[in-house]
């Protein structure tokens, strides 16, 4: 098998996606484990699932990168910026970013400094029903996107 610089850039495209997506993916369980550790284990529990978030976030950011570097090096697979399956991926990934950066990020900043302050409030509350919809929506559409990415409608 030769190693071409589109199949490099594919596995580095895929590895991305697994450490960045999926490392978020399971958001959910951390908060749940954080609520039932109570407030000085769960703020600990959120304290470090943010920073590791925060680190999946930097291979969030190169998945299009290495993506729109393969259609660069795509001599002879045929893939191009106009198949729906990329512009349609794409766009769902830029909503998905919007997502995180206007509501999971901010809820879960916030959610950390609530879970500093004491025991469980109203507004943890609400944050926490903000982070659950934000993160369901996140991983809805990461399995929307991993589908267009396999089925590659429109080519």
């Amino acid at each position: 098998m030769d190693l071409d610089l589109y199949t490099l850039l594919k596995i580095v495209h895929i590895v991305t996606v697994v450490v960045g997506i999926g490392t978020v993916s399971l958001n959910g369980i951390y908060g749940a484990k954080a609520k039932a550790a109570g407030p000085n284990g769960g703020a600990a529990i959120s304290r470090a699932n943010f920073d590791v978030s925060m680190v999946a976030e930097l291979f969030i950011y190169a998945i299009p990168v290495t993506g729109i570097a393969m259609l660069f090096a795509n001599d002879g697979h045929g893939f191009e910026f106009a198949d729906t399956w990329v512009w349609l991926s794409t766009l769902l990934y830029v909503v998905a970013l919007g997502i995180s950066h206007a509501v999971v990020i901010p809820s879960h900043r916030r959610m950390n400094e609530v879970m500093a302050a004491g025991p469980p409030t109203a507004e943890a509350e609400a944050l926490e029903k903000k982070l659950a919809g934000g993160g369901t929506a996140l991983d809805l559409l990461a399995v929307v996107i991993i589908v267009l990415m396999v089925w590659k409608p429109g080519t």
